[in-house]
């Protein structure tokens, strides 16, 4: 619905505006938590459930939505207007203003945010990882290379990419071994998003903490040589951001080298590289991948992250290098303006 129409309504009805928003809202949110029984879904939405009631009842009688024992769902109808439910519900929460004032004011091509907070609703977490999965297939092409890291945010996406047809793409890890439990290793995560693409998939072996010597000779052999070539020609890059802060713990990074690295101002990291709150560059982790000055080169670059608590992290990392597409929670939205606002 474009804006002028909202504002009509608005004037003309505000109670059934009210109404309609209600609604919309509700449909949204059954969509993501389905299946899904009355009470749960106020108490997520924080309404009373005698209002919730009367909403989804509402819903039910005209054909959207379905309850059974299991909870309540949408119709086959409600997945036809749900993309514009969406749209609508993002306009009237004042979103899609705000995702305009950070595209500008973050320089990013296209800034989604989702509403909520990811910190304490598992399923903005979950409705962010649909929101880039679904992007990342719109957004690649037969031929291409893809670039991904890992971490539970990418997890997401890997989990939420739409099937359709099979896609000639290559997947590779954009760094190599970082850590982390083998379901978001940047390995695991890139086979499963090739699987959902339809493409294939190429494995980066590299451990943290080789020495140079071991890091030399690991370059050698052609199943790190290969990826780290392709590497070099990513067409979409996917990753996550995080707090530099976070990743020494995750890495478990010695006490020294930690503080060491905070006293340098480090604010995020993002594909195994530190950055200061102004997005400068200043250190690399001991893995490979990605090279630092090759970003830039990436035709599309695509950013995922949530929480309040990471905006600084997302804040650095938008400043460092140009985005295609940032995918956010409504947390770390605000959280970020705020930082902005603060500085100007």
């Amino acid at each position: 619905m474009e804006d002028q129409m909202v504002r009509l309504i608005t004037k003309l009805a505000p109670d059934l505006m009210e109404e309609i928003v209600a609604r919309a809202m509700v449909l949204e949110r059954i969509s993501v938590l389905q299946p899904v029984g009355r009470r749960a879904l106020a108490q997520r939405m924080r309404l009373p459930e005698r209002e919730a009631r009367v909403i989804t009842d509402a819903l039910r009688q005209t054909g959207w939505i379905e309850a059974t024992a299991a909870g309540m769902t949408l119709t086959n109808k409600a997945y036809e207007l749900l993309d514009s439910v969406r749209e609508f519900v993002h306009s009237t929460l004042g979103i899609e203003s705000l995702e305009i004032q950070l595209q500008k004011l973050l320089g990013v091509e296209r800034v989604k945010i989702v509403p909520g907070n990811a910190e304490e609703s598992k399923e903005v977490l979950s409705e962010v990882g649909r929101v880039a999965g679904a992007k990342l297939r719109k957004a690649v092409r037969a031929g291409d290379i893809v670039a991904v890291t890992g971490g539970t945010t990418i997890q997401q996406v890997a989990l939420h990419i739409p099937r359709g047809a099979n896609m000639d793409v290559t997947v590779i890890p954009a760094r190599g071994g970082l850590g982390q439990s083998v379901e978001t290793q940047a390995n695991t995560l890139a086979e499963e998003i090739a699987g959902k693409l339809g493409g294939r998939h190429m494995a980066l072996y590299v451990p943290d903490n080789l020495s140079p010597d071991a890091l030399k000779e690991l370059k050698k052999l052609n199943e790190v040589s290969e990826p780290l070539a392709l590497l070099k020609h990513a067409d979409v890059l996917l990753y996550g951001i995080a707090r530099a802060d976070d990743m020494a713990k995750n890495r478990l990074m010695n006490g020294d080298d930690r503080d060491e690295m905070i006293k340098k101002g480090a604010t995020a990291e993002a594909l195994g590289f530190c950055f200061d709150a102004e997005g400068r560059f200043l250190a690399a982790a001991s893995g490979v991948g990605v090279p630092i000055d090759a970003v830039d080169g990436i035709p599309t670059v695509i950013a995922v992250a949530t929480g309040a608590r990471k905006a600084e992290a997302i804040l650095a990392v938008a400043r460092h290098h140009k985005h295609s597409l940032l995918v956010i929670d409504e947390s770390a939205a605000l959280k970020i303006a705020e930082l902005i606002r603060s500085d100007i």
